[in-house]
């Protein structure tokens, strides 16, 4: 993979992001930090990471907070910068889902503001104290060639959504076509100044909001079996492997990239 530096992740208590932080440490980071709004699931994360280290140098920090208050995402990804000395990647995968039943017309405000809050302006807020820090940053080289590789690289998480339509997500889908859109701008802003950025667009994952045994799970599980190629789930650390793998010295001609991870979903 070719990753040697320190890692930034939102959404780390589960899930995706949860996968991508122990991915980073099982391919070599030196540090990780986890952010996310749910404070106890961010240290059952940390005690995971810092558990199955073998690296005594390995750096674990994790920051409780709302993606959608700028002041505390800017702060987080200072503070993280400050501690490890610098900052290489980061993914961005806090999100959160909603549908509107009836569609856009009987969409309430509250919640379009609410997704479009999280999904693409927790996105943004995180995207661009990492650019800023990015830009003062020398460059890493690789652990492989020693070439220089990159200032940094970042991957916001997309989905499936923000490459089609799906009926009655009317904020979902429009936040994630907004994150590709703010992908491609941000990769053409830094290509040249050495900041790589990517978006990964998951399909049907079975993460934690998937409860075993639910009516949710038996109705996805066959729209599963009957929308997407492959014909099964994806899991987690099937969409944390493309995005470190993103993330590092294996991808470094890849930018402005919107990635489906969807088991075919989106070839159709």
């Amino acid at each position: 993979m070719d990753i040697s530096g320190f890692a930034l992740v939102t959404g780390a208590g589960s899930g995706i992001g949860e996968a991508c932080a122990i991915s980073f440490l099982e391919v070599g980071a030196a540090g990780v930090a986890l952010l996310d709004i749910n404070g106890k699931a961010l240290e059952v994360v940390k005690e995971k990471l810092i558990s199955r280290s073998r690296n005594q140098q390995f750096q674990c920090l994790s920051f409780e907070l709302d993606m959608r208050k700028e002041d505390e995402v800017a702060d987080a990804v200072q503070t993280c910068a400050r501690t490890f000395g610098r900052l290489d990647y980061v993914v961005n995968a806090a999100g959160i889902a909603f549908k509107h039943i009836g569609g856009a017309a009987n969409a309430e405000t509250s919640d379009w503001q609410r997704v479009l809050d999280v999904n693409l302006n927790g996105t943004f807020y995180c995207l661009r104290a990492a650019a800023q820090q990015m830009l003062q940053q020398p460059y890493l080289e690789s652990v492989i060639d020693g070439r220089p590789l990159q200032r940094g690289s970042i991957v916001n998480i997309a989905s499936l959504a923000g490459l089609v339509g799906v009926s009655q997500s009317t904020a979902y889908c429009a936040s994630k076509h907004a994150v590709i859109g703010l992908t491609k701008t941000t990769a053409l802003d830094y290509a040249k100044a050495g900041i790589r950025v990517n978006a990964v667009c998951p399909g049907m994952i079975k993460t934690p909001l998937i409860v075993p045994g639910s009516e949710i799970e038996r109705v996805t599980t066959e729209n599963v079996k009957t929308l997407t190629p492959i014909g099964r789930w994806g899991t987690p650390e099937e969409v944390a492997n493309v995005i470190v793998f993103l993330c590092g010295g294996r991808s470094s001609l890849i930018t402005g990239a919107s990635l489906p991870v969807d088991g075919g979903y989106t070839a159709q």
